[in-house]
């Protein structure tokens, strides 16, 4: 149990990679501490809620505001005492040209992406420096690293993630914090099977794999690891 006894906010967790990335550090001992929007997606964590009551803590917040950021920050800590790690799962996904791209759409891909890793991130790191330990985990995307037709808003979200994990980083290096990007490919979720029905699933990555990695990153086992970029696609 590598996460044992350490406390984790999970932003975003009871989406498809929520779920996995939840159950996951459960099992490795970690307490946690898990933000969401939708009621309904709640009932897909049933099994969860009922094997480890005492160590989970859902927060209703949405965490592209920054009052409900701190009142999540301060919720976790009322309950737990303390935050170790934050993995920054929230985020959306919008396929569009440039020039069919609306202000609605590109704002919506920055604050889901880009806004809501800034304001956690920024909401934590005090309490991170004050224990002088910490552990950041963000979620970035494989087209961060390489534009292409209908992805400009998205990319350009998911680029900024990249450049914006690689600055904390370097700011906190003195703190023993460690901050980190992973960069899926096309997840093995529900919703995408639906939106790309013809796509080969199986070289797609699943959940559960990424969820490994986090926790990975998660862990002490990753102390040399600092600002990086980790690629996790699968067989795509």
């Amino acid at each position: 149990m590598i996460l044992k006894d350490k406390v984790a906010i999970i932003t975003g967790g009871t989406g498809a990679l929520g779920r996995a990335v939840v159950s996951a550090f459960l099992n490795e001992g970690a307490k946690v501490a898990c933000t969401y929007i939708v009621d309904e997606e709640l009932k897909g964590l049933s099994s969860i809620i009922e094997h480890h009551k005492s160590n989970i803590l859902f927060i209703k917040a949405n965490v592209t505001k920054e009052k409900e950021t701190v009142k999540t920050i301060q919720e976790t800590l009322e309950r737990f005492g303390r935050i170790d790690i934050l993995v920054n799962i929230v985020g959306g996904f919008a396929y569009a040209k440039i020039l069919d791209t609306d202000e609605k759409t590109w704002d919506s891909m920055m604050n889901m992406n880009l806004k809501s890793t800034f304001l956690c991130s920024k909401a934590v790191l005090p309490h991170m420096i004050k224990q002088n330990y910490g552990k950041i985990v963000n979620i970035s995307s494989r087209p961060a690293l390489k534009g292409s037709t209908g992805v400009g808003a998205y990319s350009a979200s998911k680029a900024g993630v990249l450049n914006l994990t690689e600055t904390i980083a370097d700011e906190v290096k003195n703190y023993d914090i460690n901050v980190n990007a992973i960069l899926p490919s096309t997840i093995d979720t529900p919703a995408n099977r639906r939106d790309m029905p013809n796509a080969d699933f199986s070289k797609w990555v699943k959940p559960e794999e990424i969820a490994r990695v986090i926790v990975f990153l998660a862990s002490d086992n990753s102390k040399p690891i600092s600002g990086a970029a980790i690629p996790v696609y699968g067989k795509a």
